[in-house]
Formats: C-alpha cells, structure tokens, sequence
C-alpha cells in the first residue's frame, strides 16, 4: 500500500463524499486524489486510459479492458446496495413482485459478473 503513494490516485471528490465511511481512500491515508469525479464510469475510464490507480467495482471489470487488478490481497471493500421504496408500495402486490424480481435479478447479475472478474 505505502508504494501507492508515488503513483496518481483516481477517487471521488472530497467534498462530495457525504459519509465517511464512504471515504474509502482517506480511510487509508490518501487525502488527496489527482483526478476526482462523482462518476465511477469516469473514474474507471481514467484507470483504464492509465490516468491512475484507484477502485473499481469487481462486477464492473468484466466490461473494461486494459484494467489490472492489484493488491487484492491488502485491500478489499464490501458494499451494499438497497432498493428503496415508498411505504404504500407494499399495499400493491404487483410492486411487490416487481421489487422481489428486480432484487433478486440484480444479485443474481452482481454475482455471475464477480465470478467473471474473478477469473481475469
């Protein structure tokens, strides 16, 4: 990790990070980035361009080239993602359904691309 501190850093902008445990990189003692944006799609096409070092989404890898997975073994992240919905939602059994298969699609979809990214 302390061989980081001589390359560039790709993150999300300081002071757009809204919770700290969103921080993921100062967290870890990186304070600053060299190029920050709110967008991941922009943040992963800066690594993939060679703008930087910086997280990516294993789920998103196997859609980028040119990407390369290192210290994995030092440094991993767990997420999660919630469906929110509005309370009188739950009266409609037609959304019901609907939030189950969404959820269950995304994990599913979420689950074989980590498989994927796995392999690379």
């Amino acid at each position: 990790m302390s061989d980081l501190r001589g390359h560039r850093i790709v993150g999300y902008i300081p002071d757009m990070i809204f919770d700290k445990e969103l921080d993921y990189l100062g967290g870890h003692g990186f304070e600053h980035v060299a190029l920050a944006s709110n967008s991941v799609s922009v943040q992963i096409n800066w690594i993939r361009q060679g703008g930087g070092v910086g997280v990516v989404h294993d789920f998103a890898l196997p859609a980028v080239t040119g990407v390369k997975r290192i210290l994995t073994d030092q440094f991993s992240l767990s997420r999660s993602f919630y469906l929110v919905r509005h309370e009188d939602d739950r009266r409609l059994e037609r959304l019901n359904r609907f939030a189950a298969l969404l959820t269950d699609g995304v994990r599913r979809e979420v689950a074989r691309l980590e498989r994927i990214a796995a392999q690379v």
